[in-house]
């Protein structure tokens, strides 16, 4: 497969899974601003700012007031200029997916084009008039749907994997920097089920630990559970998988970095303990994650897409 092809699959996947996760984050910390407020203004100051780092905006003026949260949806939803914001992943999928075109199948690309237009079509100013928890479970509810119509649709070779890999690595990195979302300053369940709810865990995780709810618990379950499809361990499980499918590698063995390096990781979340994390700190070992998943795609970018000088 030409490496050009490839990186637009891996782009258009990630950029997909960072919308419908970015889609679902505002939605949760929309919804809870009535709790946050009550429990005052700066811990709801606070977990915005958070949110619009999630969105890739880390030099915005303080949100305060009875406008922040609708202020923060529109930075968060449908700022251009900023690559990482809900409208811009949208349009970058789809971008990446025109290029692509004949590799698509036509459900897969009449999914992502479903999913622009509707979004092109939205203003801010209209979906304050109804409140933005329609607009945002409609880019939700595609997101996963692109990811069902790719895997029954699309034969699963060289295409798939690439689609696979980039899923997998941005909802690992979107989970992660969820986790370093916490307020440190509120150990409250409110505040758990919050990270909770916006790695689409709440149900999962109270069905897991029917008779506890530790914070540590929370912690485990989005990081080191080997079977919730967004739990960190999961996801870097399925990378290194579908990287040993396209070199044909046996599991275990490496034929280049990106193996190398994602092997390590995958190694280290099989036989990390909870103590390990607490003993740490979860957002220092949240900060490693990253680093190491960041890590990891800049190794897949370096030996999949190369960038050839040109002379």
């Amino acid at each position: 497969m030409l490496s050009r092809v490839a990186e637009s699959l891996y782009w258009l996947s990630r950029n997909v899974e960072r919308a419908e996760t970015l889609a679902r984050v505002i939605d949760v910390a929309f919804n809870r601003t009535i709790d946050r407020n009550a429990a005052g203004r700066e811990r709801a100051q606070r977990m915005w700012k958070r949110v619009l780092e999630l969105a890739g905006l880390f030099d915005v003026p303080e949100i305060d007031g009875p406008s922040a949260a609708q202020e923060a949806f529109s930075l968060g939803s449908f700022d251009s200029d900023n690559r990482s914001s809900l409208i811009s992943c949208v349009r970058i999928a789809r971008s990446n997916a025109l290029g692509v075109r004949a590799e698509l199948t036509t459900e897969v690309w009449e999914s992502i084009n479903s999913m622009y237009l509707f979004v092109e079509a939205q203003s801010p100013a209209a979906i304050a008039r109804e409140g933005p928890s329609g607009f945002l479970r409609r880019i939700r509810d595609a997101g996963v749907a692109f990811g069902g119509i790719v895997d029954a649709t699309i034969t699963h070779g060289d295409e798939w994997n690439f689609l696979q890999i980039g899923r997998y690595i941005e909802r690992a990195l979107m989970t992660v920097r969820i986790l370093q979302t916490h307020d440190v300053a509120d150990d409250s369940a409110a505040e758990w089920q919050r990270l909770l709810e916006m790695c689409c865990a709440s149900e999962p995780f109270a069905r897991a630990q029917r008779h506890s709810a530790e914070p540590s618990e929370t912690i485990a379950f989005l990081l080191l559970h080997d079977a919730f499809p967004r739990s960190v361990r999961f996801c870097v499980g399925e990378v290194d998988r579908a990287l040993h499918r396209l070199s044909e590698t046996l599991p275990g063995t490496y034929s280049n970095e990106c193996e190398r390096v994602t092997g390590r990781l995958h190694a280290m979340l099989d036989f990390t303990q909870l103590q390990e994390i607490v003993d740490e700190g979860p957002l220092k070992y949240a900060a490693r994650i990253s680093d190491r998943l960041a890590s990891i795609g800049a190794a897949i970018e370096t030996t999949y897409f190369p960038r050839v000088p040109v002379a």
